[in-house]
C-alpha cells in the first residue's frame, strides 16, 4: 500500500473475519526469543533492567547524536491556543503499528509510514517491528496505539475530536531517511487541522 493511500480506498475486513486482538507480523523464532529474553529480562547488577539499559545505551549511541546533526538551533516551542477539550489530535507511534491490510514494515530499517483510521479496531491492526519485545502490546494493542483510549476522551469530551488519519512507523536506524517521511506526514496532519500530535515511542 502506497503510503499516500487515502482513507477512502483502505477496507477494512468485516468483524466476522478478524481475530479479536492485533496480528504478530513474525521476525522468526530466534529472534522473537532474543527480544523476549533481552527486553524481559531480570536486573542488570540488581539496579535496573537489561531491556531498559540496552534501550538507554542505544539512544545514547545512535538517536541522539544523529538528532544533534539534524536540529539546527533551538526547538521552536509552539503553545496550545485553545482548550484540549476543544483540541484536534492526531496520534502517531513508532511501534510499526499498521493495518492487518497494510504492507508489512521492512525489519531491517523502514523509512515510509502507514495510515490508520481512527475508527480501526484490535483486529484491523498488526504489529511488524523486531527492537522490543511485541508480547504486551499484542494482548493490549493501546500501550504502543491508544486508539481506544482517545475514543474514549472523545465521547468523554476531554479532547475535542480525533482526526480521521493517524500514522504509524517502523524500525528506522537513520534519522536523515526518515525526514521526507516525517515531512509528509506533518504536511497531512496540518492540513487536517491537527492541534495536538499524541507521540508514542516503541
Amino acid at each position: 500500500m502506497s503510503t499516500t493511500e487515502t482513507r477512502s480506498a483502505r477496507r477494512l475486513k468485516p468483524a466476522s473475519d478478524r481475530d479479536d486482538g492485533p496480528a504478530r507480523m513474525r521476525t522468526g523464532r530466534l529472534k522473537e526469543t532474543f527480544d523476549h529474553r533481552i527486553f524481559n529480562s531480570a536486573l542488570l547488577f540488581g539496579v535496573v533492567p537489561v531491556g531498559a539499559a540496552f534501550g538507554h545505551w542505544i539512544r545514547k549511541t545512535i538517536a541522539l547524536p544523529q538528532l544533534r546533526r539534524l536540529v539546527v538551533g533551538e526547538i521552536p516551542w509552539t503553545p496550545l491556543r485553545k482548550p484540549v477539550s476543544d483540541s484536534t489530535v492526531v496520534l502517531i507511534s513508532t511501534g510499526g503499528v499498521h493495518l492487518r491490510s497494510d504492507r508489512a514494515f521492512k525489519l531491517n530499517g523502514d523509512p515510509t509510514y502507514r495510515v490508520i483510521p481512527k475508527d480501526a479496531q484490535r483486529g484491523d491492526i498488526a504489529i511488524s517491528h523486531q527492537a522490543y519485545d511485541r508480547t504486551d502490546a499484542l494482548r493490549d494493542i493501546n500501550l504502543v496505539f491508544p486508539i481506544e483510549r482517545l475514543r474514549e476522551l472523545e465521547a468523554e469530551q476531554v479532547i475535542g475530536r480525533l482526526t480521521d488519519d493517524h500514522y504509524g512507523f517502523g524500525l528506522m536506524g537513520s534519522a536523515k531517511r526518515l525526514m521526507p517521511a516525517i515531512k509528509e506526514v506533518a504536511r497531512r496532519i496540518s492540513e487536517s487541522g491537527v492541534d495536538l500530535a499524541l507521540l508514542v515511542p516503541a
